[in-house]
C-alpha cells in the first residue's frame, strides 16, 4: 500500500511539472519600450468574462478562411479592469490583424484600426492561459520602475507558429502607455 501511494504521488508531481513546463511557468518574459501599430483590424466586441473569449475568434478566423483571408495573428483588446469590473459585465474587442483590404462584413463584424502609439511591449511564448499570471505583474513593476503610466486598453496579439513546435505560440502584450 506503501509503495502505491508513493508511485502516485510521483507521478502527480510529475505530471504537474510536465504540464507546467508545458504552458511556460518556467519561461521568461522580454520585456521593452516600443513604438507599434497601427494595426488595421476586423473584430467583434464581446461582453462577459475575457476567458470566454476563444469562441468569438475562431468565429472570426473561420469567417475570414471563408473569405480567402489568412488571420495569422489575433487579438484581443481587453477595456476593462477584471479587478474592478464584474466579470458579466468586462468589455473587449477580439478579432484578426489583417494586412490588406477588409473582406465584405458579416452582421456584428467591425473593421477599425489600433492607433500607432507608445507602448511597454511584453513577448511570452508560453500558453496565453498562462500568459497574464507571468506578465501583468511585471509589466506593472516595468512601468512603476521606468515611471510610466498606462493610458489605455492592454491589447494582446496571438501568434501560432506551429502546432508540434515547443514554443508554438507567442503573445506579444501591449501596454499603451505614456
Amino acid at each position: 500500500m506503501k509503495y502505491i501511494l508513493v508511485f502516485v504521488a510521483v507521478t502527480m508531481i510529475s505530471f504537474g511539472l510536465f504540464l507546467a513546463n508545458y504552458l511556460g511557468a518556467f519561461k521568461g518574459v522580454d520585456i521593452s519600450e516600443s513604438v507599434q501599430g497601427p494595426f488595421k483590424i476586423v473584430y467583434v466586441e464581446h461582453v462577459g468574462p475575457y476567458h470566454k473569449v476563444n469562441k468569438q475568434l475562431e468565429r472570426i478566423e473561420k469567417y475570414m478562411t471563408s473569405q480567402n483571408m489568412t488571420c495569422g495573428r489575433t487579438f484581443g483588446e481587453y477595456l476593462d479592469d477584471p479587478q474592478v469590473v464584474e466579470e458579466a459585465r468586462l468589455r473587449s474587442k477580439v478579432g484578426c490583424i489583417i494586412t490588406g483590404e477588409p473582406p465584405q462584413l458579416v452582421e456584428g463584424l467591425q473593421v477599425g484600426e489600433i492607433p500607432q502609439r507608445k507602448y511597454v511591449m511584453a513577448v511570452f511564448t508560453g500558453s496565453p492561459g498562462i500568459g497574464p499570471l507571468k506578465v501583468y505583474p511585471r509589466v506593472n513593476d516595468f512601468m512603476l520602475k521606468q515611471n510610466l503610466k498606462q493610458t489605455g486598453a492592454v491589447i494582446e496579439i496571438y501568434e501560432i507558429h506551429s502546432i508540434t513546435e515547443k514554443n508554438a505560440m507567442t503573445t506579444t502584450y501591449l501596454f499603451p502607455v505614456q
